[in-house]
């Protein structure tokens, strides 16, 4: 152990260096090192220790507070609330609070019972603090289309809540397994000042309870919650910043962590013993894209113009940033949708957005910008991330356009540029449990893209009418048909343009029977239980 404290020790201040902080070698002298023991079932698996290598430091576990939403906060808001449903491994939600669930015959009532269960302090947990939860939810307005069908939801009892719907909702599952309704001690969380000093120190009905938070340090701890109603496989869990790619990959080489997110190109070119590590890229429900600022307050003209746009998404070479910048391992996608495990996927750009630099300058003449302009691209410090935007920068310097990256560092100061609501052009990433709430997150009022890239409601209000009638519907065929309208509409006002499937290069030491850190399509950290989530 002593081998492995030194090493933990140097990993944490090589850390706090690349982040401008010592707070992680102060940090870091209580660690002890991880001793997880992998086996094929969950029920004969345990791990007392389990090191997450992240990239960013957990500043808040309010998953709706404005500002937060960074993986790893979302990640541990998510396993330190209680939650009704909560994913598994395989993207799948479940029941987990929620001990009957009830669907009327027009399915616009559905009925839930919760299980009886304390918080990790001993406080019951009621029906009054998952209504408090919802309508806090909802009054943020953060990702807002997620639960749009839902008219409202009332407690009936002590150990009941009822969502009226609007209309038929069969991906209601998906929508309250998001972090966004953890569950608290309503009368803890009911107003801003209470909000502030409660979620430093919250109390949790999820699987794992807060044991050392300092918002904005370099180390989180959670252990198990002895009052959740089933066995945390992880006994502790410990968040380690590491927010530099290269010491994040040292750090697992050496053991240090046992996950780690988001490693340099090289480590999939390391030979690894499979049977113990698993390297790779990991797809997921998301696309990587460029945006637009569609709202008043946008400084360049030209992106105003739907042609422009068009143009720009003619001239980029999905291939070339696949195959250089993310060295083959994720694929172009085409369409508006993401393309990885959707049946819904269609490719909507011309030419199946193969580059057409021809028809590029054909636009932009038709649009009055012959000789091109000059454009700010927004690109969050991500690894491939600022590769893809200098191959997205010579593309269109074959149209004229002129790009000058602002490379935003750290990547979690994006939010700043968002909010002040004048940027001009971005990179990045967006995903969805499924391609109805993807869009919904673009096309919908409410949706959390719909917001930060300004969009008026005006402008979807189409796209919006479909995206309700498709999430109303059962029926693939419908569905499918709905979409399909939404991606036409979607191409022609061209407010983003797609790229590629997102993926990350991860390292895992475990099994994802144990634990799955980025579950694809989510932001979730998934922690195994004995007994696992309801199947039904």
């Amino acid at each position: 152990m002593s081998n492995f404290k030194k090493r933990l020790i140097a990993l944490a201040a090589s850390a706090a260096l690349a982040a401008g902080s010592m707070v992680a070698v102060q940090s870091a002298n209580a660690a002890t090192g991880s001793n997880c023991n992998v086996k094929s079932k969950a029920e004969t698996a345990s791990c007392d220790v389990f090191i997450f290598g992240a990239l960013h430091r957990v500043t808040s576990l309010d998953a709706t507070a404005p500002g937060t939403g960074g993986y790893t906060e979302s990640q541990m808001s998510y396993i330190v609330g209680g939650l009704l449903y909560r994913f598994d491994a395989n993207g799948v939600p479940r029941r987990d609070l929620v001990s009957k669930e009830t669907i009327s015959a027009d399915k616009k009532t559905i009925t839930l019972q919760l299980r009886t269960i304390k918080y990790s302090d001993g406080t019951p947990l009621t029906s009054a603090d998952v209504v408090a939860a919802f309508d806090r939810w909802t009054s943020t307005k953060q990702s807002s289309s997620y639960i749009e069908p839902v008219d409202k939801m009332t407690a009936s009892g002590a150990d009941t809540v009822v969502l009226s719907l609007k209309r038929p909702y069969p991906d209601f599952r998906f929508a309250l397994a998001q972090q966004f309704l953890t569950i608290h001690p309503a009368d803890r969380v009911s107003t801003l000042e209470k909000r502030t000093a409660y979620f430093k120190a919250p109390v949790s009905a999820g699987p794992m309870m807060v044991k050392t938070f300092t918002p904005g340090t370099d180390l989180f701890v959670a252990v198990a919650n002895p009052n959740y109603w089933a066995k945390p496989v992880v006994k502790e869990l410990r968040v380690v910043t590491i927010p530099d790619p290269n010491t994040r990959l040292a750090a697992f080489q050496a053991g240090d962590v046992d996950y780690a997110m988001e490693l340099p190109l090289n480590a999939s070119k390391i030979k690894w013993d499979k049977t113990k590590v698993r390297v790779g890229g990991e797809m997921d429900s998301g696309t990587f894209m460029l945006a637009f600022n569609m709202g008043d307050k946008q400084p360049n003209p030209a992106l105003k113009i739907a042609k422009v746009r068009q143009a720009i998404s003619l001239a980029v070479d999905r291939a070339q940033i696949m195959r250089s910048a993310f060295a083959g391992l994720s694929q172009p996608n085409c369409g508006m949708q993401f393309n990885y495990n959707n049946q819904y996927y269609l490719c909507s750009l011309p030419k199946d957005g193969k580059r057409d630099t021809a028809a590029a300058r054909k636009l932009m003449k038709e649009a009055g910008y012959p000789n091109g302009f000059k454009v700010e691209m927004l690109v969050p410090n991500r690894l491939f991330w600022q590769d893809a935007a200098q191959i997205v920068k010579k593309n269109l310097a074959v149209i004229g356009i002129d790009v000058t990256i602002n490379m935003v560092t750290p990547d979690s100061n994006i939010s700043q540029y968002i909010n002040k609501r004048d940027w001009e052009m971005m990179w990045f990433g967006n995903n969805a449990a499924t391609p109805i709430l993807q869009l919904s997150n673009w096309f919908k009022s409410g949706g959390v893209w719909q917001l930060n890239a300004n969009i008026p409601d005006a402008l979807i209000a189409d796209t919006g009418k479909l995206l309700s009638d498709a999430a109303a519907s059962e029926s693939s065929a419908v569905i499918k048909d709905k979409l399909a309208q939404v991606e036409k509409i979607a191409y022609d006002l061209s407010i983003f343009v797609p790229i590629g499937t997102r993926f990350y290069l991860s390292g895992s030491r475990l099994s994802n029977n144990l634990v799955e850190a980025l579950l694809p399509g989510q932001l979730q950290f998934i922690v195994t239980t004995n007994p696992p989530l309801p199947v039904d």
